[in-house]
């Protein structure tokens, strides 16, 4: 147990003797993250979009559990179709956006909600215009070319568009924290490296244990005037 003590003791004792570098190396981490996430990187902005995937004539009484599941199971169909090149590029053209179809399709995630006739639509930009209007040309065109695929079939938007506002990435407040927390590890690791390399007696105890003999007299440092 006196030995366990005395090993935190003797880290406390070295990281308060080189505290510098351990602020120093924590304050550069956190500096350069900084830097690296306020004029480095760019913002990503998302859209979400939900829609509705059901039948046309939705009041009629035929409208029933079969027609239900066999929606549910067409959702995996609806979302291959949305990110077919032809439909994409369709829907660009349409709307004249200065994008190609394969930028589109990879930030075009779309997600099938289990036992639902719904669709999560999300698109990622770093442009938070043109992550608006690609959603709506994409979600426009997914309405019009369905109708020829399943004549019966409806899509409905039930949650519009919107402009994003604030980036959903660079998390600038989290860079910044993780980068303190990895800083000061670091600092404290080469703090301890630098105590083990350094191979000079500090104390009189240190001194006696280490030689295994006593100390007869201390030569004490001369102050400078």
């Amino acid at each position: 147990m006196e030995e366990i003590d005395f090993k935190i003791q003797d880290l406390f004792i070295i990281l308060r003797n080189r505290w510098k570098v351990v602020v120093g190396i924590a304050t550069a981490i956190t500096l350069f993250v900084g830097v690296i996430s306020f004029f480095v990187i760019k913002p990503v902005y998302e859209v979400n979009t939900k829609v509705f995937i059901g039948k046309e004539e939705a009041k009629d009484a035929d409208y029933n559990n079969n027609d239900i599941q066999m929606y549910q199971k067409l959702l995996k169909t609806y979302s291959e179709l949305m990110k077919t090149k032809d439909l994409i590029g369709n829907a660009i053209n349409e709307k004249n956006l200065d994008i190609t179809p394969a930028e589109v399709i990879d930030a075009l995630v779309i997600i099938p909600r289990t036992d639902t006739q719904i669709l999560d639509i999300s698109y990622k930009s770093n442009d938070n215009v043109l992550a608006k209007q690609v959603s709506v040309a994409v979600v426009d065109m997914l309405i019009k070319e369905s109708k020829e695929l399943i004549p019966n079939g409806m899509v409905k938007v039930i949650e519009t568009p919107q402009l994003p506002q604030n980036p959903v990435s660079p998390n600038k407040e989290k860079n910044i924290a993780l980068a303190c927390l990895v800083g000061l590890i670091i600092g404290m690791g080469i703090a301890l490296v630098m105590e083990f390399m350094d191979d000079t007696f500090k104390t009189k105890e240190q001194t006696e244990n280490i030689m295994e003999i006593s100390v007869i007299g201390m030569i004490p440092c001369g102050e400078n005037n």
